[in-house]
C-alpha cells in the first residue's frame, strides 16, 4: 500500500489550529485528565506498597490490618473512579480530534455511537447476544460510509448449581464498515472466513451463521478464495455479478487478516474485520501523549477515501466497492 501523507495545505491548516484558543483550552483538558490517571496510579502504587510493610512489619495482625487499609484506600477509591469515569475519552474523540477533523476533513466527524441495524449486524460477527457500536467516524457523503468500533459478546453461567455465577466471553472486537452501493443486488450475499481446526482439520467459522433459510452456499472459480471463505446468498445469479473477480482478489489479499466477513443486502454493505483492537487509541498516559501529535492524528482522516486515493479506511478500497 502507498504510503499515508498530509498535503502542505493540511499540515498549514493543523500549525493554523494549533494556534487557535479552543484546541489548546481542549488539550489541556486532555492533559489535566492525563496527568490526573498518572497521579492515581501513583497513589496506588504507593498505597499497596505501604500495605504490603504493614504485612511485613506486623507479624500477628498485619495480615487483616493490610487487608482492611486496601479496602479501604485502594479497592473502595478505585471502584468509586470507575463508576464516575473519565472525562479523557470524551473529550480526545469527541473534542480534539473533530477539531482536526474539521481542518483536514471536513466531511467526517466522529460521534459516541454507531447507527448500524442490529438485525444487519449480526450477520457480520460470530453469533452473539449484546452488540456494542461505538465511536462511529461518520462521512457526510453520499455513499452514507461509516466506520465503527464494534464490540459483541455473550454470557455464559459456571460454577455449581448452589453458586452459579455468570461472565461475559468476547464473540467480536473489531471494526464495523458500511456504505451504499449505487447498485443493488437482489436478495442478500454473505462471504464468511473459514478455518481450518488444528485438532480435526476440518473447515470450521469459528461461530459465523452457517447456511440459513432461503440461503444456498456457492462456490466460485477462485479456488485460494474457496479455500478461505465460504458464500452464502439467496439470488445466484445477483451474487455471481457482485463477486467479480476484483472483488474476490480483494478478499484474497486479506486472508491473513483474522475474521474478514461481508455481508451485502440490497445495495448495503457491511464489512467487519477482527482485529481484537480499536479505532482511535486515546493517548491516556503520559509517554503516549509525549509521542502523540496533531498530524500522526489527522492522518486517520486520509485512511478514509472520500478523495478517491484508494486507502479507503486502512484498508477497505472505496473505489472497489463504486459499482
Amino acid at each position: 500500500m502507498e504510503e499515508i501523507t498530509l498535503t502542505e495545505e493540511e499540515v498549514e491548516k493543523l500549525e493554523e489550529l494549533k494556534n487557535t484558543a479552543e484546541y489548546q483550552k481542549t488539550y489541556k483538558l486532555m492533559q489535566d485528565e492525563v496527568m490526573k490517571k498518572e497521579k492515581q496510579r501513583r497513589n496506588i502504587a504507593m498505597k499497596g506498597f505501604l500495605c504490603l510493610l504493614v504485612f511485613v512489619l506486623l507479624p500477628r495482625a498485619g495480615f487483616y490490618l493490610s487487608l482492611i487499609m486496601g479496602f479501604a484506600t485502594i479497592l473502595i477509591p478505585f471502584y468509586l473512579s470507575k463508576i464516575k469515569g473519565s472525562k479523557l475519552n470524551a473529550i480526545y474523540k469527541e473534542q480534539l480530534l473533530n477539531l482536526i477533523l474539521d481542518r483536514v476533513f471536513p466531511e467526517a466527524k466522529i460521534v459516541p455511537s454507531g447507527d448500524a441495524p442490529i438485525e444487519d449486524v449480526r450477520y457480520v460477527v460470530p453469533k452473539s447476544e449484546q452488540y456494542n457500536q461505538f465511536n462511529m467516524l461518520k462521512l457526510k457523503e453520499e455513499r452514507n460510509l461509516r466506520v465503527c468500533n464494534m464490540y459483541a459478546w455473550h454470557e455464559e453461567k459456571y460454577g455449581t448449581e448452589n453458586k452459579r455465577r455468570t461472565k461475559e466471553v468476547t464473540d467480536f472486537r473489531g471494526i464495523l464498515y458500511s456504505l451504499t452501493l449505487s447498485e443493488a443486488v437482489q436478495g442478500h450475499l454473505r462471504v464468511v472466513p473459514t478455518k481450518q481446526s488444528a485438532y480435526t482439520n476440518r473447515e470450521t467459522q469459528e461461530g459465523y451463521f452457517g447456511t440459513l433459510e432461503g440461503e444456498r452456499k456457492i462456490d466460485v472459480e477462485d479456488i485460494v478464495h474457496n479455500e478461505n471463505y465460504n458464500i452464502y446468498c439467496t439470488e445466484e445469479i445477483s451474487a455471481r455479478k457482485f463477486l467479480s473477480p476484483t472483488v474476490l482478489t480483494w478478499f484474497d489479499k486479506h486472508i491473513a487478516e483474522q475474521g474478514l466477513c461481508l455481508y451485502l443486502k440490497g445495495n448495503r454493505l457491511f464489512i467487519s474485520k477482527y482485529t481484537n483492537a480499536y479505532l482511535f487509541p486515546v493517548p491516556d498516559t503520559k509517554e503516549k501523549l509525549h509521542l502523540w501529535s496533531v498530524e500522526n492524528a489527522a492522518l486517520l482522516s486520509e485512511r478514509v477515501d472520500t478523495r478517491n486515493k484508494g486507502y479507503g479506511s486502512g484498508f477497505l478500497g472505496i473505489e472497489l466497492w463504486q459499482k
